[in-house]
């Protein structure tokens, strides 16, 4: 077994259910259940997410302020500057505002920095930039809540300052002209999860309603909002899931010119989207350019309006990922010789590696699978003339963000979310925080067990795939943090015929019980191939059920996320 399984009982045990004279099979009931979800009205809300439920975004501490500024600079033609980060949330985000403000009649453009030469965040070069431009408004989205002094350089150029950002304040805001975070310890804007993009969004639905524009003006781009919400891995709850939702519904209905070009060069253009989609296919193709070439190139492509222009940057976009994913093998090679040669295994709960000139631009995704595989918060350097500028990953257990701020006084700066940080740091305290790290992490986690938990949902056997089962199931989504899709265990389960390989280390083959035969896919899961290819062992499998498409016909796939073996060799 990869992972502790646990299964939790839902509040009251409920077997096949009718509500409103909708019937639902036991399996579903049980999970609405623990998901808190029993009655008509909160199960109506659940499955047919409404518009009607978007929050008031005037809730937002200052939004009347930037909207005000705003009507103001398109009433005026002041030059707007939108400034964003090179990730997909960013690059959604500067697209959602940059976009809107155009067709709305602003003088407007947009500034992402170049990861490698000018790093994450507001730029005092930058800012003097635009003030030679005669640019007399920014507004920063998915970053901007620690520039306070490149805020004080703007105002020191006559330049007025929107912060549009969702990541946790460090010590004093910026003195900004408005700053609509809801992370904001005074604002009282009642859901706190709201991606970057979520917040451009809210500034474009507070400004659309305050001009008395059709709803339809702000809602054209909740496809934008649903990637970069997708792609930066809040939780797909309250706000979230109305957006997503509808967001989904848009880009599968009718996708915009750059997003058919990039499913089309994706071989994505005859499925049905979903938040995996997004994270696993759509999402690293718009980050491989902010990563290690120009998200500017994006921004394009998302805004696009010729479909031959959306063609060729979507083929640009597909051809940096692919030179992406080399990097991303080198750098992983690397980083596991280090963990090979240098790491305790057995006593470092957080991997803090370092190395000279790794690529920035990569450095997130590489500690993201070193989490995975060894399921320790994880902490990439790279490092340059002394100084080194990190990405970090942990999962749900341990809040790295918190950590960060335990270990302020050997940091340069930092900032992000409970699961995924940035900083940078002198080379010369890396080793100072590898030690205090590891001793926070050893005061906060328990030693009980190594494993990484599995939550099971239901107990099920494959005779219970119904049409009914399987349509209820897919009123459960959009799944993502705080929704997961279910996790499924099924006992007895032999593997039925041969197994193949994948790619260099994924496994498919049919899982078959009682008769009844399942495809199966088995990511990562090459070196079990042993295991699963006993004569006659059964297996208790743990799942989740998805749709495969291929040549337009769609079926089920279980993908396995765990296995134990009842007979044969362990």
């Amino acid at each position: 077994m990869i992972y502790n399984w646990t299964f939790s009982e839902p509040p009251a045990k409920k077997e096949e259910m009718s509500i409103d004279g909708l019937h639902i099979p036991a399996p579903i009931a049980t999970i609405l259940s623990k998901r808190n979800i029993s009655d008509p009205e909160t199960l109506q809300d659940f499955i047919h997410p409404d518009y009607e439920h978007l929050i008031d975004p005037f809730l937002m501490d200052q939004m009347d302020v930037a909207v005000k500024r705003i009507i103001s600079a398109l009433q005026n033609g002041d030059n707007i500057l939108i400034y964003g980060d090179y990730d997909v949330d960013g690059v959604t985000s500067v697209s959602i505002l940059y976009h809107s403000l155009h067709h709305l009649g602003g003088k407007v453009s947009f500034f992402i920095p170049d990861r490698a030469h000018e790093g994450y965040g507001v730029s005092a070069s930058a800012i003097k930039k635009a003030a030679r431009r005669n640019v007399k408004l920014i507004i920063s989205v998915d970053c901007g809540i620690t520039a306070n002094a490149e805020v004080e350089i703007a105002k020191s150029h006559n330049i007025d300052f929107i912060v549009c950002d969702h990541h946790e304040p460090v010590g004093d805001i910026p003195r900004a002209l408005a700053i609509l975070d809801p992370k904001k310890k005074n604002c009282q804007y009642p859901f706190k999860e709201l991606a970057g993009c979520g917040v451009a969004f809210k500034l474009l639905q507070g400004l659309c309603i305050k001009l008395d524009l059709p709803a339809s003006t702000y809602l054209q781009y909740l496809d934008l909002v649903a990637i970069g919400t997708a792609a930066d891995i809040v939780q797909i709850t309250g706000e979230n899931r109305i957006l997503v939702y509808h967001g989904l519904l848009s880009i599968n209905k009718s996708p915009r010119t750059g997003l058919k070009a990039l499913l089309t060069i994706s071989g994505l253009a005859r499925q049905t989207i979903t938040v995996s989609l997004i994270v696993f296919v759509l999402a690293p193709r718009i980050n491989a350019v902010g990563r290690i070439s120009k998200a500017k190139k994006a921004v394009h492509l998302l805004t696009a309006n010729s479909d031959q222009q959306a063609k060729n940057i979507a083929q640009i976009l597909n051809n940096e990922n692919n030179r992406r994913k080399d990097i991303d093998e080198f750098t992983l090679k690397q980083a596991e010789k280090i963990i090979q040669d240098e790491i305790d295994l057995e006593n470092e709960r957080v991997l803090v590696l370092d190395k000279d000139d790794w690529h920035l631009g990569v450095i997130g995704i590489i500690a993201s699978r070193i989490l995975e595989k060894y399921n320790r918060p994880t902490i990439l350097i790279s490092t340059h003339n002394d100084i080194g500028k990190a990405s970090a990953r942990s999962g749900s257990t341990f809040n790295i963000f918190s950590a960060l701020q335990e270990c302020d006084d050997l940091l340069i700066s930092y900032g992000g979310h409970s699961c995924a940080a940035g900083l940078t740091i002198k080379k010369e305290n890396i080793s100072l925080l590898r030690k205090k790290i590891n001793q926070i992490a050893k005061d906060n986690q328990s030693n009980s067990t190594r494993l990484a938990t599995l939550d099971i949902d239901s107990y099920i056997n494959f005779s219970e795939y119904s049409a009914s089962f399987l349509k209820w199931l897919k009123r459960l989504g959009p799944f993502g943090p705080g929704n997961m899709r279910p996790v499924f265990v099924t006992r007895n389960v032999s593997v039925y015929g041969p197994i193949r390989t994948l790619g260099a280390n994924h496994l498919k083959f049919k899982s078959k019980q009682n008769g009844i035969v399942i495809d199966t896919v088995a990511f990562n899961m090459k070196k079990y191939r042993e295991l699963l290819e006993q004569p006659d062992a059964l297996f208790s499998f743990a799942y989740v059920i998805e749709e495969s498409n291929w040549q337009g016909q769609t079926t089920i796939q279980l993908r396995m996320k765990d296995f134990e073996v009842i007979n044969g060799t362990k």
